[in-house]
C-alpha cells in the first residue's frame, strides 16, 4: 500500500509552502531521479521493506522513513494537536483483513495524530446503486431477495464478526437500508436525492466498523458522519459542491472533541448535507479525496495523505526516464 502525501494541494485558502511526495511500500524497489543544484541528475535506488521514501521537490532531498512496528497507543491526555489527514479508499477497507492492515499501518506512525477518512467497503457503492435500481421494478415483496442487498448484509456482518466487534454498530443501518429499498419499490422511482441517501449507507457502516475495531484494540477512536459535523453543500444531488461555511463548522467539531478526549476521528468520505434541503448529498466520484482535503484546510493541517492500494508510486514518467 502506498501513500501520496500532498503539500501544496490546491484548496482555496490553504497556504502550503512546498510540494512533497511520500510513500511507503512493502518489499518494493524504487528508483527516483531528481535534479541537483548543479543540474547533474542524481539517481537514488533503494530496495526496502516497511520503509517510506520522502521526496522534497523544494529542497531537492530524498529521505528514507523507517516505519516502526505497530504499538498500542494511549491516546488520552496527550494535549497535542491533530497532525494530518489519512484517507483510505474502498479497496483498502474491503474486508476485515484489509481493515486490520490499515489499523496496523496507522499505528506504525505513533508520532502522527491523524484524522481518518474512509470510503465504503470495496464495491459497496456500486452494489447499493444496483440494489436501488432493482428495487424500482421488483415489487415490495421481492426486496428481500435482491442479490446486492444480501451481499451487502453478509459482507458487513461477516466483517464485524471477523474484527471481533459487536454487530449492533451497523444493525440499525442495515435495517434502514432494507426499509429504504422497500420505499423505493413502493414509489417505483429512484430520484437523485434518494440515490445519495442510498449510497451513504456504505461509508456510514465502514467507518463504524473501523472505529469500533480501533477501540477494541485499545486505540481510542470516534466515528463521525460528515453530514453531521458541518459538511455543508449545495443541493446538487450526486455532485454537490462544498460551501465555505463548512470549514469553521468542521474545525469547531473536530478540534473541540479532540481537545476533550483525544479520540482519533474516523470520518465518512464522499458525503455532505444540502444547505437548503438538509438532505444527505454526495460529492461525486472521488469525493472522499475532497473530504480529506476539506478537513485538512479546515484544521489548518500541513499534510493530507491519500493512501493507495498499490506497491509503489512512480516519481517520474517512465517514457522519459526508463
Amino acid at each position: 500500500m502506498a501513500s501520496l502525501q500532498l503539500y501544496g494541494v490546491k484548496t482555496p485558502g490553504l497556504a502550503l509552502s512546498s510540494k512533497r511526495l511520500e510513500f511507503a511500500s512493502k518489499g518494493a524497489c524504487f528508483s527516483v531521479t531528481l535534479p541537483s543544484s548543479s543540474a547533474v541528475f542524481r539517481d537514488v535506488e533503494h530496495s526496502c521493506r516497511n520503509i517510506g521514501l520522502r521526496v522534497s521537490c523544494e529542497a531537492l532531498r530524498v529521505d528514507l522513513l523507517q516505519r516502526k512496528e505497530p504499538e498500542t497507543c494511549d491516546s488520552s491526555g496527550t494535549g497535542k494537536e491533530l497532525t494530518c489527514v489519512m484517507k483510505f479508499g474502498g479497496s483498502s477497507v474491503e474486508s476485515a483483513e484489509r481493515m486490520k492492515e490499515v489499523a496496523n499501518l496507522i499505528l506504525s506512525f505513533p508520532d502522527e495524530r491523524p484524522v481518518i477518512v474512509l470510503s465504503a467497503m470495496g464495491k459497496t457503492t456500486n452494489k447499493l446503486l444496483k440494489a436501488g435500481e432493482k428495487a424500482v421494478t421488483c415489487g415490495v415483496t421481492n426486496v428481500e431477495s435482491i442479490e446486492e442487498l444480501s451481499f451487502i448484509k453478509e459482507l458487513h456482518l461477516r466483517t464485524a464478526h471477523e474484527l471481533g466487534v459487536e454487530t449492533t454498530v451497523i444493525e440499525k443501518h442495515l435495517e434502514g437500508l432494507h426499509q429504504l429499498l422497500k420505499g423505493i419499490s413502493m414509489m417505483k422511482e429512484l430520484t437523485l436525492r434518494t440515490r445519495d441517501y442510498l449510497v451513504s449507507f456504505g461509508e456510514c457502516m465502514s467507518t463504524r466498523l473501523f472505529s469500533a475495531y480501533l477501540n477494541k484494540i485499545g486505540h481510542k477512536a470516534r466515528q463521525y458522519d460528515a453530514f453531521e459535523i458541518g459538511f455543508i453543500t449545495t443541493d446538487d444531488f450526486t455532485n454537490a459542491d462544498i460551501l465555505e461555511a463548512t470549514y469553521p463548522a468542521v474545525s469547531k467539531t473536530l478540534v473541540g472533541d479532540w481537545s476533550k478526549e483525544n479520540a482519533v476521528p474516523v470520518v465518512t468520505g464522499y458525503l455532505g448535507k444540502g444547505w437548503r434541503s438538509c438532505a444527505i448529498t454526495t460529492l461525486g466520484r472521488g469525493g472522499s479525496d475532497l473530504t480529506a482535503t476539506t478537513i485538512g484546510k479546515a484544521l489548518g493541517l500541513r499534510e493530507i495523505q491519500v493512501w493507495k492500494d498499490v506497491d509503489g508510486v512512480l516519481t517520474c514518467d517512465p517514457n522519459i526516464y526508463p
